[in-house]
């Protein structure tokens, strides 16, 4: 019995669930770009501690992330499985971010780090319960295996949209535009970083209600039983599909965190680019990637997610060996590898999703359950849990190699060599080793178009077979 092709999904729906990605996308891009820089460069606190208040918080996402996407699995409300988070969540979520760049009024460094590290678990568990439901809505959406890829290129696309916008004005606004208007020195910064923080705090809110508003999710039997998380977590690394892709995911992300956390003193203290132009680099990167997003989707279509993946993270392993080699300098040099840089992040942050979409009907033909949340929410937590690592190791090795943190934002600082070659390491050495590893890992994976396929023609023959 062949299954019917399920209905596609008509531009306005992929519009609205591609706006849904935009808060939790400017957020992520704040807190892997600028706020390890905002507390080592703004605050002046050391680049050791900032990187261990990540890892602090990561071990809370250990509980709160399974968590959240059990509980969403098991919602039964007339607004569904998912959207109850979107609709609560949402307001706080844009507040404890706004936090996360208030300088608290105590000099003591104990002090500030205990700040950051309450207001980081806060908003850190509102990102995932505003996250881990969004995520689990892709696979309910559509069952089809292209429409999952256009969609996951609709949310892409939005996601690298919100990065773009805030990659290129969220520091430029800070300290360029908000800070003179301020009283300018320190304090002026640190005002211009609130008030920016405050703006995007709205943005986080607003596409929540918009998603809320727009869709009905699809009626579910909610998972039932005892909440068993050590058996759960058994029966999820059981499923090898989602064990590769689960791989193929942290170190996806982790390659990204890493060069994101160091770009911005990569250019400015190393490269010694002129003021301004590491945000417009960081815009010309995002945008390429926003802009070849149709080419991302249609190499997914003609080649496979797989093997999609293989070509497009080869050559942003092989650009990024390039753009540590630059000398300083050499900013008309890095701005051209920045260009074909913009190429391989696109398909970096949208080919990792749209494998994972096809995990939950693997299990789902084992388990007879549909168990989107509890698989977005350990996704979830591999996400954070690789900034965290990422970023803990980039402080850690930094602090060692003395770099000089400070109180003046982007303004340039003289380096000592080793932390200097330790940015270099961070661009072009250890991202290039990880890639390859996924490579190995997406080699391995198990699902294509044909056997998904197979899947889905087996759960409909079931379903019939129990109606």
């Amino acid at each position: 019995m062949n299954p019917e092709p399920p209905r596609p999904l008509s531009i306005r729906q992929k519009l609205v669930y591609g706006l849904g990605d935009w808060g939790t996308s400017a957020a992520t891009t704040v807190r892997n770009v600028f706020w390890f820089f905002f507390l080592t460069s703004v605050v002046g606190m050391n680049a050791g501690l900032a990187g261990s208040i990540f890892l602090i918080g990561r071990l809370w996402d250990a509980v709160n992330d399974p968590l959240i996407g059990t509980l969403s699995d098991r919602l039964n409300s007339r607004w569904g499985r998912r959207r109850p988070f979107l609709l609560f969540g949402a307001i706080p979520f844009g507040l404890t971010f706004v936090l996360l760049f208030i300088v608290p009024p105590w000099e003591a460094p104990w002090a500030r780090a205990a700040y950051y590290i309450v207001v980081f678990l806060l908003f850190d568990s509102l990102y995932t319960i505003i996250n881990v439901p969004y995520s689990a809505l892709m696979p309910e959406l559509t069952s089809d295996y292209d429409e999952r890829s256009s969609l996951a290129g609709w949310r892409i696309t939005f996601a690298i949209l919100a990065s773009l916008v805030t990659g290129a004005l969220f520091k430029y606004l800070a300290e360029e535009l908000f800070a003179p208007q301020l009283g300018g020195g320190v304090a002026g910064i640190r005002s211009g970083y609130a008030l920016s923080a405050a703006l995007w705090g709205i943005t986080l809110i607003i596409p929540n209600f918009i998603l809320v508003s727009t869709f009905r999710e699809k009626e579910r039997e909610p998972v039932s039983g005892k909440i068993q998380p050590l058996q759960t977590f058994r029966e999820v690394f059981a499923n090898r599909a989602f064990r590769l892709a689960a791989v193929v995911y942290l170190l996806t992300f982790t390659t990204v965190d890493i060069v994101l956390l160091v770009f911005i003193r990569f250019l400015v203290d190393y490269v010694r680019v002129e003021p301004g132009f590491d945000n417009v680099l960081l815009a010309t990167v995002l945008g390429l990637a926003l802009i070849t997003m149709p080419i991302t989707v249609a190499l997914m279509r003609r080649l496979g997610k797989r093997r999609a993946y293989m070509v497009s993270m080869a050559f942003l392993a092989v650009v990024l060996a390039i753009m540590s080699q630059v000398p300083p300098g050499g900013q008309n040099q890095v701005l051209i590898a920045g260009i074909f840089a913009g190429l391989g992040y696109g398909a970096a942050n949208t080919l990792p999703w749209a494998l994972v979409a096809d995990v939950i009907e693997a299990d789902e033909l084992k388990s007879g359950q549909r168990r989107e949340g509890i698989y977005y929410g350990y996704l979830v937590f591999f996400r954070k849990l690789a900034a965290a690592v990422a970023t803990f190791s980039v402080g850690q090795v930094l602090d060692a190699t003395g770099f000089v943190s400070s109180v003046q934002g982007s303004a340039f600082v003289q380096q000592p060599p080793e932390a200097l070659m330790a940015m270099r390491f961070f661009i072009g050495v250890v991202p290039p080793i990880m890639l390859a590893l996924a490579i190995i890992a997406v080699w391995r994976y198990p699902l294509d178009r044909e056997s998904y396929e197979e899947i889905r023609q087996l759960l409909v023959t079931r379903e019939s077979d129990e109606g």
